[in-house]
């Protein structure tokens, strides 16, 4: 027994060493996704995301500017500029792959039927798209508020070929 006044100090858990395969890796892992960074800012690409370019928190946004937004609507049998949503469960892909691929689209029109295509197989019960518009909107800021009514633009207008053959 102790004598009183006089503690112990207490144990400390053994302390356990990484092996060499733990450190080599996760050098490995570590090269690896510096190694995507550094391709995703050279190549300025946000294919690797979250591992992309960075270049979109570089600077910041001007208050009194513009804020661009892009959408769809569509025109069906029975309804007239219906605004589709753009994700992977009514498209078949996210809005940041529409918007990063806007220039391509844009330059390739027929590409908008791949769109009409897969809403049609992801929304069975909908009526078919029988015109997709590529649409954008522009708001002004002022003061980092936004002011007036928006601008609506159309980009593209696709006639679905849905049905032809």
């Amino acid at each position: 027994m102790e004598p009183p006044g006089e503690q112990r100090p207490p144990e400390r858990p053994a302390v356990r060493r990484l092996s060499a395969a733990g450190l080599a890796a996760r050098m490995v892992g570590t090269v690896a996704a510096l190694g995507v960074l550094a391709y995703g800012q050279v190549a300025d690409t946000n294919d690797l995301f979250p591992l992309g370019t960075l270049s979109q928190f570089a600077t910041a946004r001007d208050l009194d500017g513009t804020v661009r937004s892009t959408y769809l609507l569509a025109d069906t049998a029975g309804e007239q500029g219906r605004r589709i949503a753009m994700n992977e469960q009514t498209i078949g892909v996210a809005r940041a792959e529409v918007e990063g691929q806007l220039q391509r689209i844009l330059d390739r029109p027929e590409l908008m039927q791949s769109l009409v295509d897969a809403y049609a197989a992801l929304q069975p019960g909908r009526e078919p798209i029988e015109t997709l518009y590529l649409m954008r909107s522009i708001q002004q800021l002022a003061g980092g508020y936004v002011v007036g009514e928006p601008e609506q633009v159309e980009l593209l207008r696709w006639d679905s070929t849905a049905g032809e053959d």
